[in-house]
């Protein structure tokens, strides 16, 4: 299936869908651990086109957008040069801060492949880690990110809103 898949950089074109779905996807995956209108208040400010936009024109993030053999969307990965957690023992590292799948085309390989493209491209600029938060209680996401060889370093606090949740720290030698 991945070889009806293809990988891009995404572009200002894209930061409706980006926010949106960004917002969508962030929504769906919180809302049975912190309150709705602390969700809603988060998801504005993190997902609001804005601040997409200034980071896409001044290079502080690399969004990649995945399309199926239609054209159509069906997710995407933000990879952002942030704060590294003390866990993360290395100075070339950059985070894979979101990475999302349209539920219908999930199992097909999407995430895996934007995941894989964004490692490429850092590590060709030099990078030695890509590093990430997942929730502790979304033991999915924990088991795919080890099948593509992510490890349990640490473990962090994720503020959203006036709640904070435990978050545990992965990261994968690239």
């Amino acid at each position: 299936m991945e070889n009806h898949l293809r990988v891009e950089q995404a572009d200002l074109s894209h930061v409706s869908f980006l926010s949106e779905f960004g917002k969508e996807s962030f929504m769906e995956a919180y809302k049975v651990t912190l309150p709705i209108e602390e969700l809603r208040a988060y998801v504005d400010d993190a997902f609001s086109k804005k601040l997409i936009k200034n980071e896409m024109e001044s290079s502080e993030a690399l969004y990649l957008i995945c399309k199926n053999a239609a054209g159509e969307i069906c997710g995407y990965a933000k990879f952002l040069n942030s704060e590294v957690p003390d866990c993360v023992a290395d100075n070339n590292v950059i985070e894979l801060q979101r990475l999302y799948v349209k539920n219908v085309s999930k199992g097909k390989g999407v995430g895996k492949l934007l995941s894989g493209n964004g490692e490429s491209i850092f590590k060709k600029k030099g990078f030695n880690i890509v590093w990430l938060r997942v929730w502790d209680g979304n033991v999915a996401a924990q088991n795919v990110y080890m099948k593509w060889g992510y490890i349990f370093c640490g473990k962090d606090w994720y503020k959203v809103g006036k709640e904070k949740r435990k978050v545990l720290v992965m990261m994968k030698h690239i």
